[in-house]
């Protein structure tokens, strides 16, 4: 969120755009922190805290609307389909699980990373990019290390056994590399 790096990633994103389908599922960075510290203080349960915490990746995605003019704001699933293929970047915002807990559980377990994977496998995307602070192994089997180093939720363990598509982790420092996807 206030990595020096975030205007290249911005920037390699709008560049991909043009030859590829690119969505955008916000993490909620420091509006997420704030949710975590809050439900120590108040003593939250897990179903509000999650609701807080879905609530501040949409404000971490209309932060990244905000600071880049070409991200197109897109909050159903079912909508995203009819904005593929038009060269910009989509960034979903994840309002539709606020009052749906059947896929995404209502806990620390599932943050944006497995968000990003449920909504890659519910779409069929072939490739799933997380850009992380630390650089991370890409391969499948490391995904139980990663979990274990907390470099990863919990949940995502689970999820990505349904994704039949490719898991890349870049290091917030590797925008450049995005342009090698294309």
């Amino acid at each position: 969120m206030r990595s020096a790096e975030l205007s290249s990633w911005l920037k390699s994103i709008n560049s991909v755009s043009i030859n590829s389908n690119i969505i955008i599922v916000p993490g909620g960075g420091e509006f997420a922190d704030s949710v975590r510290s809050l439900q120590k203080t108040h003593e939250l349960g897990d179903v509000t805290a999650h609701k807080m915490a879905l609530l501040a990746m949409c404000q971490y995605g209309y932060l990244l609307a905000g600071m880049n003019s070409k991200l197109y704001i897109v909050d159903g699933i079912d909508l995203l389909p009819s904005h593929l293929g038009k060269n910009v970047p989509l960034i979903w915002l994840p309002t539709a699980l606020i009052d749906d807990d059947s896929e995404i559980a209502a806990n620390w377990d599932f943050t944006s990373d497995s968000i990003a994977l449920w909504l890659a496998t519910k779409l069929s995307a072939t490739k799933l990019v997380l850009v992380k602070s630390v650089e991370l192994n890409d391969a499948k089997e490391s995904i139980r290390n990663h979990i274990n180093n907390h470099s990863i939720d919990q949940g995502f363990q689970k999820l990505s056994e349904l994704y039949q598509g490719e898991i890349l982790f870049f290091e917030k420092s590797q925008a450049s590399n995005l342009l090698d996807l294309i």
